[in-house]
């Protein structure tokens, strides 16, 4: 009887013991989880602060990139400051601080745009506009070119063989290349100089690849819109899609020009309006070159609203220095004579308040319902032209779309830009572009706009808990 109950005594003894352990393991066990709960919990509180730190920074960064986009901005590593202050509508936005620094040793002068907000920090990398459209000759619209030249055209990528992938036209329509017909013989507006085909050729040594080269011989027709479009060869873009060129040259949107030419105006540019006298363009080009000399200014800048006749009428010509910028808003550019060379970039865009029946009306230009064309103006020069447009484009519906017109001579070393969407730009004459990007670069000088770069955004996050 003893032994039993000892018996019993013992294992209950052992089974208080295995009880124990068993809640001992589990108490354990429990502490852990309850510890790695903690740590969850403290690490998804930190994960929620970083991601409400990080939109918080983003926040006053969208509403900086938005304000640059929409007012633009001057940046000057003399003065990081003023960049600032141009930004205080969006700056403590949501309690975060925006900062900017110039890029150190970038040869495009960018600038470093962050916000910050606690540890976290987003950003976004500004350039300026480079011009993208590296060619002699850029339109938004479709283009003829009648007599025989030699161009000098962008050089593009150098390839293994030594030869050059050139860039001569690029246009959003049709291009159609005429140097001169079986039945015709050298006119006088094409200029005495001009030669029997139309080609391009690199300066010196360098060359261009043979499927880079449009050549056109005397005679023949090159057209995009038929089975000749196969004598334009690479170096011509035709029917190019999406072209934003106020975009690519000045880095904002076209309706946003305003903006642009308030930082024109801001930077000593000279603003004109010829709607009463187109002859006013080329005497305001002189003024702003004189100008621009006495100030020392790296170039000298015209803006035209209105028709622009570039023809001298006996003034004097036009130096070589400094570069011009030529920008022409709403209007015509026309030009009965001789400019060579012409240093620096003509930029011609319009705005949605003028259509083809105003352009018809500036040149002077008539069409009747049955599609009569006559031609009557106060401007001799432009009266002219208007009457080699009408008996050289039989199209009234081309003809009253026409950007610009030249006959004679004229030789832009730089850039030629028309941004007329759906226009019909006609060269008749001795038009020698030569394409030069440091001109073009020196012509648009502190014009450019900033813009975010693609693919720039970009975040630091530090180690978590440290949010």
């Amino acid at each position: 009887m003893k032994y039993v109950a000892k018996c019993t005594r013992d294992q209950g003894i052992a089974t208080l013991a295995v009880v124990a352990s068993i809640a001992l393991i589990t108490l354990l066990i429990v502490l852990g989880v309850s510890r790695r709960a903690v740590n969850d919990i403290q690490q998804t509180q930190a994960k929620i602060t970083t991601e409400q730190s990080l939109s918080r920074a983003w926040a006053a960064l969208d509403c900086a990139v938005a304000k640059i986009k929409h007012d633009g901005i001057h940046l000057s590593k003399d003065d990081v400051a003023a960049g600032i202050a141009q930004l205080s509508p969006c700056q403590h936005i949501a309690g975060s601080q925006l900062w900017l620094e110039p890029w150190q040793n970038s040869d495009r002068g960018m600038w470093h745009l962050y916000a910050t907000h606690a540890q976290q920090q987003v950003g976004v990398t500004l350039a300026k506009a480079t011009g993208a459209r590296r060619s002699s000759f850029v339109t938004s619209g479709s283009a003829a070119f009648y007599g025989g030249n030699t161009w000098r055209p962008a050089k593009g990528k150098k390839r293994e063989d030594g030869l050059y992938e050139c860039h001569s036209i690029v246009a959003g329509g049709d291009v159609m290349i005429r140097p001169r017909m079986p039945d015709e013989s050298q006119s006088e507006s094409e200029g005495k100089n001009s030669s029997n085909g139309f080609t391009v050729s690199l300066d010196g040594s360098d060359e261009c690849a043979p499927e880079y080269r449009t050549e056109v011989s005397d005679y023949t027709v090159a057209d995009s819109r038929d089975e000749t479009g196969a004598r334009l060869k690479k170096d011509v873009q035709t029917n190019v899609d999406n072209m934003d060129l106020f975009k690519d040259y000045f880095g904002v949107p076209r309706a946003q020009w305003k903006t642009v030419r308030e930082q024109f105006e801001r930077q000593g540019g000279f603003v004109v309006n010829t709607q009463g006298d187109p002859s006013l363009c080329y005497e305001t080009l002189l003024d702003a070159v004189a100008s621009s000399k006495h100030r020392e200014s790296a170039n000298a800048k015209v803006w035209v609203d209105g028709p622009c006749d570039l023809s001298r009428e006996g003034l004097e010509a036009l130096p070589s220095e400094p570069p011009i910028l030529l920008v022409v808003q709403d209007g015509i550019v026309a030009l009965r004579g001789a400019i060579r060379p012409f240093k620096g970039a003509v930029y011609q865009f319009n705005t949605d308040k003028l259509n083809a029946r105003e352009f018809a009306e500036q040149w002077g230009m008539t069409i009747s319902e049955s599609g009569g064309m006559s031609c009557s103006h106060d401007d001799s020069n432009i009266q002219e032209l208007c009457q080699l447009i009408t008996s050289t484009v039989t199209n009234p519906e081309q003809a009253r779309r026409v950007p610009f017109w030249f006959s004679g001579t004229f030789e832009p070393e730089g850039a030629f830009i028309t941004d007329v969407p759906n226009g019909h730009s006609v060269v008749y004459g001795a038009f020698i572009p030569t394409y030069s990007g440091e001109v073009l670069q020196q012509s648009f000088a502190g014009l450019k706009q900033w813009r975010p770069v693609n693919n720039s955004y970009h975040d630091i996050k530090p180690p978590l808990g440290e949010g």
